[in-house]
Order: structure tokens, then sequence, then C-alpha cells
């Protein structure tokens, strides 16, 4: 099992509610319920009586509550002390950045942090929205640049950066080619190139459906290179950050009847100290100029 695993099952626990409990924990629906049958398997047996108007705890799963909590507890504890051990020894900064954000993009907004008096090193991964807040649990990151279409848990403090439109992405033979929206009734049907890791893909989802649109998925890749070259290649259309499908060349439309629009944030966990170093580089992205970069169109927040 995983700690992960653990805190998904206990936020379920305590809101008996899977939707509120994806929520908390800042993951999608599909990935907390996937993750909470997988620990059932690990436990050998149902944590959950899920039923369509409720959600209960097994016998199983009352009897595992109280030593998974201690669990989860103490390994936060442990490293929490091996965070600070590390932190007394250097002063290095390690980043997570969400890979549906355009790195070229935000890494100068890091720079600035470099020409204070601080000697400050910094080291970058790139994960989804769920492994990155993982990561942010487990003290693997010291902060990430993310986002989500869900309120940010408590257990987080969240700087915003910007925000950005949701764009149609459209190869240049495209009958949307030469246009500047359309309306999310215009895409039924229409064939699809599927973004796996996009954080807002069930959000988008839930537009569509709302609007009894149906697309016609043709092809899915969680990489988005792969995704834009499928674009290109008139394969079909893909939903997007603005900045990404202007830094692939894209061609794009706004969908006018309901605007998609996501806040890019920097995020840290609310309960630990935050060394000197971390808030130099926070601050270097928070006062960034981001009207003046090459997306221009940002929102910029101060």
């Amino acid at each position: 099992m995983e700690l992960y695993q653990i805190r998904y099952f206990l936020a379920v626990a305590d809101a008996l509610n899977f939707t509120r409990a994806s929520e908390r924990c800042f993951v999608s629906q599909p990935a907390l319920t996937k993750a909470i049958q997988r620990l059932e398997e690990a436990m050998g047996g149902r944590l959950f009586d899920r039923t369509r108007n409720a959600v209960a705890l097994t016998d199983l799963g009352r009897a595992v509550l109280p030593n998974f909590r201690q669990i989860f507890d103490t390994a936060n504890q442990t490293r929490e002390q091996a965070r600070r051990l590390s932190r007394e020894q250097k002063e290095l900064v390690r980043i997570g950045v969400m890979c549906t954000i355009d790195f070229d993009m935000i890494l100068p907004g890091f720079a600035k942090c470099q020409d204070g008096p601080l000697s400050i090193d910094m080291s970058f991964r790139e994960g989804n929205l769920e492994a990155l807040t993982d990561a942010l649990d487990r003290s693997d990151i010291d902060l990430g640049v993310m986002c989500s279409p869900y309120e940010t848990p408590k257990r987080f403090t969240a700087r915003p950066l910007f925000r950005e439109h949701y764009v149609v992405a459209i190869g240049n033979d495209h009958r949307f080619n030469g246009r500047q929206q359309v309306d999310m009734s215009e895409l039924h049907r229409e064939h699809y190139c599927e973004r796996i890791h996009c954080e807002f893909s069930n959000y988008i989802d839930r537009l569509l459906r709302d609007r009894d649109v149906a697309l016609d998925v043709v092809q899915q890749s969680p990489r988005e290179d792969w995704i834009q070259a499928m674009v290109r290649a008139n394969l079909g259309i893909a939903f997007m950050p603005e900045s990404i499908a202007r830094e692939a060349g894209l061609a794009f439309v706004y969908t006018a009847d309901c605007a998609i629009e996501r806040e890019v944030n920097v995020l840290l966990q609310a309960e630990r100290p935050v060394t000197q170093a971390q808030q130099a580089v926070v601050d270097s992205l928070a006062t960034y100029p981001w009207l003046a970069s090459p997306q221009n169109d940002l929102s910029l927040h101060t």
C-alpha cells in the first residue's frame, strides 16, 4: 500500500462522500476511486459500502481506520523531521511543475530569485496533478507550480500567478480555421485527440455532457508534443491551454458560449515552515511581469 492511498481512504472516511473527498485531495474522482480499490485489494476486502445515496465504512474499514490514521501521522512527522535536517545542510529548493504547463514560458519567473542575497539551488521535476500533490504531501518537493478546476485544499497555501484560457486547437485545414470562436455545440462528433494528463479533462467532459455534445475520441496520449503533432496533422482537435497552443504554433479558437479558464498557482504545504530560499522563489514567481511575457494575453495577479 502507498501513503497517498491511505490519505485518500482517510478523506473518504471523514467526508463519507467520494466527490467531496476527491476535491479535498485535489485529484479527480476516478483517480481517488482507483486508489481506494487498490488499497482494498491489498487489505483483502472492501473498506466502504457504497450506494447511490450513501457511503459507509464496512466493518473492515472501521477496524483499520485508527491504524491508518496513526500510520499517516507518523509518516508525516518522520518526513517533516528529515526535511528539517536536510534544509539545515543546504539551500536547495525542489520544484514540481505540472506537465501541462509550458516550462519555457514559466522558467524566466524563477530567474529573479538568483539576483538576491541568498545562494539558491533549484531542482525541477515534472508530473501530473496527482503526482505533484502527492509529492508535496510526502515532502519530496518544496513547492509546486500547478492548477486544477477544484478548490485548493486547506493543507496547501496557494499564491496565484496568472490566468489563461483553454482553447480548441485545430489543424490548418480544419473547417474552423479563420474563425476566432465557436459554440460548444459545433464540436459535436468532432474527431478528438485526448490529452491524458489534462487536469481539466473531467471538468470539460461535464461541460460537454451538459450541452449534449459528444466528441469522437480518435487518439489519446500522455505526451503533449504527440497531441500537438496529431492536431497539426489534422487527425483531430484538442482542448489545451492557450499558452501551449501558441508555443506549438497551432491555430485555435475560443469557445464563445462557455469560456474555460485555468488559474496557475504556486503551492506549498500550509503547516510546514517556509525557508528564506523557498520564499524567495515564490516571491520571484509571484512578482514576475507575466503580462510582459510572450504570452501577453495572460492575466496578471498582484
